[in-house]
């Protein structure tokens, strides 16, 4: 890890009358840096978020930063946030320097100041570096209705919940810059929040911000500028990036293989970052800084960083009680492996309190069953426990009265005939039960044990699930095709009944020796209006689920559809669409962040079927297939035509 720069921190007066305070780091011409929200000059020398930042651009040169108004060291009392107010600041800091002439660095939303200011002051500006930036702020952008929500959302979020001492508000706005964050690096980031404004700065300076709009100003630049932005960066989208370098008259455009919105040290995206910004500036690549006794590499880094979110996908679907011991033998000794992943789990637990993202991550701790196989219940012998989760356990068992297999699927014992839930279970159960379509798994009959456990008999399916063949790596395309199709007609088939399934995923179908697939465990399904598990939980598996659903609002037919949008794309790619180590971060992911196209990661995609599968993952329900029949008579136009 870096090691702490020295640091000379001094004070200017801005036209105003707002204090600022700017801090000098390294020797060498200056490089300067345009002021950036959430920065605190004190903290930020000691953090490893901004620590290695702070080193390398301080190796080559003196790298002049500053505290905006309103934040860090600098006056929190101001009365003006706007571009005109912090491109005066800048000129304040440049003054007091007394620079003449240097290159400028603006990241995320120093970049529009770094613009103005050069639009200002050409004779001054040798070079502009802008990464992770932006020509335009939010209110200037098309934004769907939902984007507007989010981002009215965020806005209620930061006036709420920034001040408090309970980070679960800011792990939010943790999630979205720094989504790939060691557990030490988030706690890092949540505290700046917390130590570098108040709520209603924070709230202020963010609504400035999608205010701003240096469109006009920069083709008129004619200054070298290289602009670099991540890849997946859920903070400003990538396509940004490109729009301000497309306006940047013969700007370098240098897209970054990164989530972060800022650059993480461990990451290969810092290492090209640095490689880009020094060829610009005309200096060699040097050798590594060492970071200190006892310090990992950066490939050390990285396999330390797998091993704790390997640990981590395990660890978090057991119970409190459990986790220890389990963490004794995964982390084997290795004391900062367990030190992260319990942060981790500490920053999971954290992350859901929010009003609206509080329901988006439930997880149901696995019923303890005292059944086990060799057990006779009502008709059925118990041969073998074949899974089990928050909503219920499954047995394969033999109907003695009958003579065939069937699954038995207990659920949650405190779940009775007796209480309102148990009720319903039963009303809804027998819709679902009613469905009869070669494609869907159905419910012979529910049961009550003496003691009041519910069980449903479904039938047995010999075959493997679709998870367990993509294990073996991505599918071929027709093959995928037909599988698709026939998890369309079983939905199609299901919402036509008013059943919808809202847990579809790889796990949840099966594919029998003939090729015919089963939609299995309508666990969680909504029967119309009603839902056949708690109000107002927000069940089902959050790597499959659509916005929507993963945020608690009401749903309908075309959360199924997401869903199979995913599955269509994680059989023809290996994996899903949205990946990520904590549920946070998943969430945020789902939420903004749009996949790898499936013909970059596979190029003998069809491009129609690529198609299909970027409407069925329209974050906005309206813009998917209005429904699954739709669906399916596409995809058999598909698989037909492959075979003319």
């Amino acid at each position: 890890m870096s090691p702490t720069l020295d640091q000379a921190i001094r004070f200017c007066t801005s036209s105003d009358g707002a204090r600022l305070a700017y801090a000098t780091t390294g020797s060498g011409p200056p490089l300067v840096k345009a002021a950036n929200w959430l920065s605190h000059l004190e903290f930020d020398n000691q953090s490893p978020v901004w620590r290695h930042w702070i080193q390398e651009l301080s190796r080559d040169h003196t790298l002049v930063r500053y505290d905006e108004r309103g934040c860090g060291l600098s006056d929190w009392t101001v009365d003006e946030f706007s571009l005109e107010a912090w491109v005066r600041d800048l000129e304040a800091v440049v003054d007091a320097l007394e620079l003449e002439r240097f290159p400028l660095l603006g990241i995320s939303q120093g970049g529009p100041i770094a613009i103005a200011y050069a639009a200002r002051h050409p004779e001054r500006v040798s070079q502009l570096i802008l990464y992770g930036s932006y020509a335009r702020g939010r209110n200037h952008r098309s934004l769907s209705d939902r984007q507007r929500e989010e981002r009215d959302l965020m806005l209620r979020m930061i006036g709420v919940g920034w001040g408090q001492d309970h980070a679960a508000f800011r792990q939010v706005f943790t999630s979205l810059f720094i989504p790939d964050a060691t557990p030490e690096q988030a706690h890092w980031f949540n505290e700046l929040q917390r130590v570098s404004t108040t709520p209603e700065n924070a709230a202020r300076i963010v609504g400035a911000f999608d205010t701003l709009d240096v469109r006009p100003l920069a083709p008129e630049l004619d200054i070298p500028a290289l602009v670099l932005h991540g890849s997946a960066d859920l903070r400003v989208p990538f396509d940004e990036g490109r729009l301000l370098a497309s306006l940047l008259p013969g700007a370098r455009f240098v897209p970054l293989e990164s989530r972060n919105h800022l650059l993480l040290e461990s990451e290969p995206a810092w290492a090209r970052f640095l490689h880009e910004v020094r060829t610009f500036l005309g200096l060699d690549d040097p050798e590594p800084i060492a970071s200190g006794p006892g310090a990992r590499s950066a490939r050390a880094r990285a396999d330390l960083r797998r091993r704790v979110e390997a640990v981590f996908d395990e660890a978090v679907d057991l119970s409190p009680a459990d986790r220890p011991a389990f963490l004794a033998r995964a982390c084997a000794g290795d004391a900062e492996c367990r030190r992260e992943v319990e942060l981790m789990l500490e920053l999971a637990e954290q992350s859901g309190i929010t009003a609206k993202l509080a329901r988006a991550v439930v997880t149901s701790a696995a019923p303890r069953s005292t059944m086990a196989p060799g057990q006779t219940v009502s008709q059925y012998e118990l041969i073998e426990q074949m899974g089990g989760g928050g909503m219920g356990i499954v047995f394969k068992a033999l109907d003695r009265r009958l003579g065939r297999s069937v699954a038995l699927k207990f659920l949650p014992s405190d779940v009775s005939l007796e209480d309102e839930m148990g009720a319903r279970f039963l009303r809804e159960a027998k819709v679902v039960a009613s469905l009869d379509h070669p494609n869907v798994c159905s419910v012979l009959e529910v049961e009550q044990l003496d003691d009041g456990q519910l069980f449903m008999v479904m039938p047995w399916y010999e075959g493997e699930t679709l998870k367990q063949k993509i294990v073996r790596g991505p599918l071929a395309v027709d093959e995928a095709v037909d599988y698709a199709s026939q998890v369309a007609r079983g939905l199609a088939h299901a919402h036509a009944a008013g059943v919808v399934h809202r847990d579809i995923k790889p796990a949840n179908l099966i594919i029998t020796p003939s090729g015919q697939l089963k939609i299995l465990d309508f666990g969680v399904a909504k029967v119309g209006d009603r839902s056949l598990t708690l109000a107002g939980a927000v069940l089902g598996t959050l790597s499959y689920m659509s916005p929507e659903q993963a945020t608690g609002d009401p749903v309908d037919h075309r959360t199924d559809l997401w869903a199979l949008g995913s599955v269509l794309y994680e059989m023809l790619i290996g994996k899903p669409p949205f990946q990520a180590a904590r549920p946070d971060i998943l969430l945020a992911a789902l939420l903004h962040q749009d996949p790898p196209r499936v013909t970059a990661l596979r190029p003998e995609v069809p491009a129609a079927l690529e198609a299909t599968v970027g409407r069925l993952l329209e974050k906005e329900p309206g813009r998917r297939y209005a429904a699954a029949a739709e669906v399916a008579a596409e995809l058999d136009r598909m698989r037909l035509g492959s075979h003319r």
